[in-house]
């Protein structure tokens, strides 16, 4: 039988690789073969990821903050003499501070604005020239949020940021298929990673939240994997522009 998901010896940068999907997807590339480059401004996060994957040898992480553009020069430029191209992107970098909208400090609202939107934006424009090569098939996902379309109170930021990243992943799809690359976004709901503890440690705020979603529950990091191997795969080659909503039916109550 064909493996369709076969991704041994493809280049795979991670940003924002050190927690949550990213650390995840780090670990499930490594071990279905890839090349993984994950950066994070996180060092001790970064070398836990290593230690934690199988094929050491095929895994490097750089310490960078996104929002530092001299860094990110420095970083990508590396990342071009070393690998020359790269055949699959995850941008899953971002942050969120919360606040009535009255409340909000305009620094905040900056920073949550630079790290999910800002960022990617500057980024892409950096690391075009390694994936511009037409022979090579390129994935590129950006992990937007539910919070593109519906949003809650104390979510102005957060919301506003990952709504531009939706319409940056589909003005990069329009204008980036002649380079033979597909940009995609994933859109998870409630699930249980750090940038969420602050709902977990409220239970009765963690019930309500439930109530909102058909499947009652928060997701589990592992159920974000298909998702990302589907539109990271060669033959998702007919799938660009689009978003994949994994929120356990939270959108559709």
């Amino acid at each position: 039988m064909k493996n369709y998901f076969n991704f041994k010896n493809k280049k795979i940068l991670i940003m924002g690789g050190s927690s949550g999907f990213g650390a995840k997807m780090a670990l499930v590339f490594n071990d279905l073969g890839a090349k993984v480059i994950i950066v994070s401004r996180n060092e001790k996060k970064l070398i836990k990821v290593l230690r934690n994957c199988k094929n050491k040898k095929n895994i490097e992480y750089y310490k960078l903050d996104i929002n530092n553009d001299k860094d990110t020069d420095k970083v990508i430029a590396s990342i071009n003499k070393k690998f020359k191209s790269i055949n699959i992107i995850l941008f899953c970098c971002g942050m969120n501070i919360r606040s009535q909208f009255n409340d909000i400090d305009i620094n905040d609202f900056k920073n949550v604005l630079n790290t999910n939107f800002i960022s990617a934006f500057k980024f892409y424009k950096k690391i075009f020239p390694l994936i511009r090569n037409k022979k090579i098939i390129s994935r590129i996902i950006n992990f937007t949020s539910i919070f593109s379309e519906k949003t809650f109170e104390e979510r102005t930021s957060y919301a506003t940021s990952k709504a531009a990243l939706k319409m940056l992943t589909k003005n990069l799809a329009l204008e980036w298929v002649k380079y033979n690359t597909t940009v995609n976004c994933i859109s998870p709901g409630p699930f249980l990673t750090e940038i969420n503890k602050p709902v977990l440690k409220n239970k009765k705020n963690y019930k309500a939240f439930c109530e909102k979603i058909p499947l009652n529950r928060f997701g589990n990091i592992d159920e974000i994997i298909s998702s990302v191997l589907y539109l990271s795969s060669d033959f998702s080659s007919y799938i660009t522009g689009s978003e994949i909503i994994v929120d356990g039916g939270w959108t559709i109550k």
